[in-house]
């Protein structure tokens, strides 16, 4: 019974893990709608995982590194794979690799400028590693998690396609906007700026202002937009948390 208690929060991490390696597959096969779902989905086992842990009082070293690897494939990995596609999708070209190894040759197709796209990878490698070193992101966290990151860039072919953002697409289909967005996504996941979380660390509804603001602006938007509601409402987050560090 105890071994079943203490792999609770693992039984979630391995499902994040799972979501996340196939979301990288299909976001290769340029399936983004799925991918983004498997990472929404990837996000969601992520909030149960320590929640359970600290639920049932079984945290350990080992589910913290594991959590870490999970969302480093969903959070990380899924979203890269999603942005060098993107790049290709707009017309960045592929060149053809070969090379000789134990007297066999071996060809390969990749797009040295597309590459670019897995800055968003690094960043949330470096994100997830100095959250696993740092103690104080223990209610609030220390620049844009990784999970949001990751549901704002795999949304991004959603928005290109929604037909209410048509006047957005020439931007977000062009080489150097993507490219820009690559770099304040690394950023953004470790910069120091305070960002509210929804963990809750008392009773007094007074200190879950911004958290309520945007649970009141996500209903409206997921009525009218659906799932591209997602990068309108971390775009509502940021917004909303420099207002708040702004009277702080």
């Amino acid at each position: 019974m105890q071994l079943i208690k203490r792999n609770i929060p693992n039984f979630f991490t391995a499902l994040n893990f799972l979501c996340g390696c196939f979301a990288v597959y299909l976001a290769f096969k340029n399936l983004f709608e799925a991918a983004f779902l498997l990472v929404f989905l990837g996000a969601f086992f992520d909030l149960f995982d320590g929640f359970f842990a600290r639920l049932l009082r079984v945290e350990s070293q080992f589910g913290l590194q594991f959590d870490s690897m999970a969302d480093l494939v969903t959070s990380g990995l899924a979203p890269g794979m999603v942005m060098y596609k993107l790049f290709l999708e707009i017309g960045i070209r592929e060149m053809d690799l070969s090379f000789i190894l134990l007297r066999n040759e071996f060809t390969f197709s990749f797009a040295p400028y597309a590459l670019v796209g897995f800055l968003v990878s690094l960043g949330a490698g470096i994100r997830l590693a100095k959250f696993n070193t740092n103690s104080d992101q223990q209610f609030d966290f220390k620049g844009l998690p990784a999970p949001a990151n990751a549901l704002f860039i795999v949304s991004l072919p959603l928005l290109i396609e929604h037909p209410f953002f048509f006047s957005v697409k020439p931007f977000l289909t062009s080489y150097p906007p993507l490219v820009i967005i690559c770099f304040m996504s690394a950023i953004l996941m470790n910069m120091r700026l305070p960002l509210f979380s929804f963990k809750i660390k008392s009773l007094n509804i007074r200190e879950y202002v911004y958290q309520l603001v945007l649970l009141v602006f996500a209903i409206p938007i997921f009525y009218f937009f659906e799932w591209v509601a997602v990068p309108l409402l971390i775009i509502i987050y940021m917004v909303l948390n420099l207002i708040r560090n702004s009277f702080n």
